[in-house]
């Protein structure tokens, strides 16, 4: 079912179809087994039990439903102080599942291994619609990482690509103002992010995305130069040179479009969990 993105808001239905990707690494996700999954879990208490208060949710049981929760609990927390544990919980169970894997066994006790935890890599700019314009019909977009490309310096070994579908996108009300009160929009900006874990191995030099899921976000934004723009998660405002600008830090930086980055000040001190 499509959805509508509503103003100021992330859809947050993460979507994991993925196209056009190398066989045998994406054509299905691994199941990680429940031994290993309850002694990573226990590592992340805290992040568990906040998730399971979220979302209403057991995850004692490591099913495709928890593990899907985790991920959307990971993107709803972007700029928090709670983001970086959940995110390393998700990759940590990712590369686990992975080592599993016929491929990993091949290798070292610990083939993959974590080079990025999940999080956003990489956005495009879809739909850019005036005020008082709407635009219906098949929106769907798509993000795609393509072999060889350079994600966060990292060489990605493996094509990945992730369809964010959307049925109506609205421009702001005439006279709305951005989050700062008083930068007067002239458009809503409609993007996607392609999240995912980069994990390396088994080759030497071998980075691959595992768990690509897909996440589309609103933005209010003033277009013109320079360029304002809405953070997405806490709708605090960035600024652009240009449009163009705009575009090309959202490519390769998409979080700064979420949310601004969070201060050693914010995060609460624990004990790191593995990143294998």
């Amino acid at each position: 079912m499509k959805k509508k993105w509503t103003v100021f808001s992330a859809w947050l239905l993460l979507v994991s179809s993925c196209l056009g990707c190398a066989p045998g690494f994406y054509e299905t996700e691994p199941t990680l087994d429940a031994e290993t999954a309850r002694e990573i879990l226990d590592t992340y208490e805290a992040e568990v039990r906040m998730v399971e208060k979220m979302f209403g949710a057991d995850l004692s049981d490591h099913t495709a439903e928890a593990y899907e929760l985790l991920m959307e609990a990971a993107v709803a927390q972007y700029g928090t102080a709670q983001f970086d544990r959940i995110s390393q919980l998700v990759a940590n169970l990712t590369a686990a599942a992975w080592n599993q894997t016929e491929e990993g066994a091949r290798g070292k006790s610990h083939a993959y291994t974590v080079a990025k935890p999940f999080g956003p890599l990489k956005g495009v700019c879809f739909w850019e619609v005036p005020v008082g314009c709407s635009m219906a019909g098949d929106l769907t977009g798509t993000v795609e990482i393509t072999r060889g490309e350079l994600v966060q310096d990292l060489e990605i070994s493996d094509p990945v690509s992730v369809e964010i579908p959307l049925d109506q996108a609205d421009g702001p009300a005439d006279r709305t103002t951005l989050p700062d009160g008083a930068t007067v929009a002239t458009h809503r900006i409609f993007t996607g992010v392609l999240w995912g874990v980069i994990l390396e191995g088994p080759g030497e030099a071998e980075y691959r995305i595992a768990c690509p899921r897909g996440v589309g976000y609103a933005h209010l934004a003033q277009i013109a130069s320079p360029a304002y723009v809405e953070r997405a998660v806490d709708h605090t405002v960035v600024t652009c040179e240009h449009m163009l600008d705009l575009q090309q830090a959202l490519e390769t930086d998409p979080g700064r479009f979420l949310a601004a980055p969070v201060t050693s000040e914010e995060v609460e001190p624990t004990d790191a969990g593995s990143m294998e």
